[in-house]
């Protein structure tokens, strides 16, 4: 087995670790491994639409009974920092991914970083901490 293969395995192992019912533990080859970490990001970036819509109406809830006095209100502000974060977000995974451009790594790599970041976003916009 190339060395190549045997990191992307372990790239895979380690995630897919940390997830208790992870669907795709019987994934054992290069294209199997990134349909399923694809079909992780698509549900983590669900969840994270998610709580990013919940926080916006939370804010302009709070806005529209609060009536703030700041030219910018929280929940515009929140919308501009969603779109950096994501500029970030793609701009961070796209660098691991270029690192590894040559190899069939690539795409585990990159959907890992994107898995990992928007995992650590939806903790960062959970309501309660606003």
């Amino acid at each position: 087995m190339k060395p190549c293969l045997l990191a992307l395995l372990a790239l895979f192992a380690s995630h897919a670790a940390l997830a208790e019912d992870d669907p795709c533990k019987e994934a054992s080859n290069t294209i199997e491994i990134n349909e399923c970490m694809q079909k992780q990001f698509d549900g983590k970036d669900r969840l994270l639409n998610d709580r990013y819509r919940e926080l916006l109406q939370k804010l302009r809830a709070d806005e529209a009974r609060d009536k703030p006095a700041a030219k910018e209100k929280p929940s515009a502000m929140l919308v501009q920092a969603q779109r950096k974060w994501i500029a970030f977000r793609d701009a961070d995974c796209g660098a691991k991914y270029q690192i590894y451009a040559g190899g069939t790594i690539r795409n585990a790599v990159f959907l890992g970083c994107k898995i990992e970041r928007t995992e650590q976003r939806i903790k960062e916009l959970e309501p309660k901490l606003w």
